[in-house]
């Protein structure tokens, strides 16, 4: 039997909304959009979990907020692992100086195309982790940006949550990506 891992990009890719401002105060459903969507999203990890795939979640936000609301909304215990930025500097400035180095990054200026390296790093700690394919990997970001520069890394099952054409993005894209993963039954 193969083995699969879930990478989801957690801003407009599980959210119907930007994380951005929220109040920490809050029960954050409304990020989802609505009870309903949320636990839509919910009984997909649970079934993803109980076929025994990991899911990771690989975002440029704060790894503490994303904690703070995916315990929130009782996401928390099902997600094996939350990568991204673990300090604020780090949302618009994803590497070190020796890092922009080491990938070739020197004359990159622009946050959008660094974290597209920066989540293709990430995909690859991931793989080694897991010890598995690359197109073993389905990732999930609504980053054109970052979908193509995942693919053009070997992250082959890469999809793009959200299209001009289609008017739908974000979770509600989601659901029916996965949707259509499971009802191929790929992984039944």
């Amino acid at each position: 039997m193969n083995k699969y891992v879930f990478v989801f990009d957690f801003d407009l890719t599980l959210t119907t909304k930007s994380s951005e401002n929220f109040n920490y105060k809050s029960n954050f459903v409304d990020l989802f959009d609505s009870d309903e969507k949320l636990g839509k999203l919910k009984n997909y990890f649970i079934k993803i979990k109980n076929l025994g795939y990991p899911i990771y979640i690989n975002t440029r936000a704060l790894i503490s907020d994303v904690k703070h609301i995916l315990t929130k909304v009782g996401l928390n215990q099902i997600i094996k692992e939350i990568m991204g930025s673990d300090s604020i500097r780090l949302i618009n400035t994803p590497f070190e100086q020796n890092e922009l180095d080491k990938y070739n990054l020197r004359e990159i200026t622009n946050p959008k195309v660094l974290w597209a390296v920066k989540k293709v790093v990430i995909l690859n700690k991931i793989a080694e982790t897991e010890s598995i394919e690359l197109e073993n990997i389905l990732f999930f970001d609504d980053s054109i940006v970052n979908i193509n520069t995942a693919k053009m890394n070997g992250y082959n099952n890469s999809f793009l949550i959200g299209s001009n054409d289609s008017g739908i993005y974000g979770l509600d894209y989601l659901l029916i990506k996965l949707d259509q993963i499971f009802e191929l039954k790929l992984f039944n």
